[in-house]
């Protein structure tokens, strides 16, 4: 995970905190804005559309195993040794996004194996906001099987603590210049913020 801070918090703590107001509260913003908010919700956000449009493409490439162009969806400041890593199938980076076998810990499951077993599977990006912090807006990219997980379960801290890393796969973005840039490694590779930190 990236050691940026921001007031003595770290990236993946202020991102935590947005993913559990996004969810929770079904706001894309701060309280004071939830208002001027609902009135424009149901406009389609073409920033969204274009993350959701790059998580179909990323999809496809874990799908398909293809390394080299996930790699061009990554950050570029880790991209070689991400590429070396992806190189060796025992890594731990490999097994995480390709072989649930090579996982350590309880019930592992793959990136892979959640896109390709889910019967209805669905990409899905959620505002997180402008973080006061730093004033970058940022967002989450969500693949889950439609079937079994239900727009409900993911505004549920509950549900994100205790079974989103098996049943969820989720990366987070920020919006620089136009363009949405993976705040994380693959798929968030690393990090806990599926339990928004308190």
């Amino acid at each position: 995970m990236c050691g940026t801070k921001a007031s003595g918090r770290s990236v993946r703590t202020i991102i935590g905190a947005f993913l559990a107001w996004t969810l929770v509260t079904g706001s894309t913003s701060n309280p004071a804005s939830a208002t001027s908010q609902a009135a424009t919700k149901k406009k389609a956000d073409p920033h969204l559309e274009d993350l959701r449009h790059l998580g179909t493409k990323i999809g496809d490439a874990v799908l398909a195993r293809d390394i080299s162009t996930l790699l061009s969806f990554g950050r570029t400041d880790m991209r070689s040794q991400d590429e070396a890593a992806l190189k060796d199938p025992k890594s731990d980076l490999y097994c995480y996004l390709f072989d649930s076998s090579c996982i350590r810990g309880e019930k592992p499951r793959s990136v892979y194996e959640k896109l390709s077993q889910a019967r209805h599977l669905r990409i899905k990006a959620i505002d997180g906001g402008k973080s006061p912090y730093d004033g970058v807006r940022y967002a989450f990219l969500f693949f889950y099987d439609g079937s079994t997980v239900s727009d409900n379960m993911l505004r549920s801290s509950q549900f994100l603590c205790e079974q989103g890393s098996d049943r969820l796969s989720v990366w987070k973005y920020k919006l620089i210049d136009g363009r949405w840039e993976p705040v994380t490694p693959f798929f968030d590779f690393g990090t806990d913020s599926l339990c928004p930190s308190e």
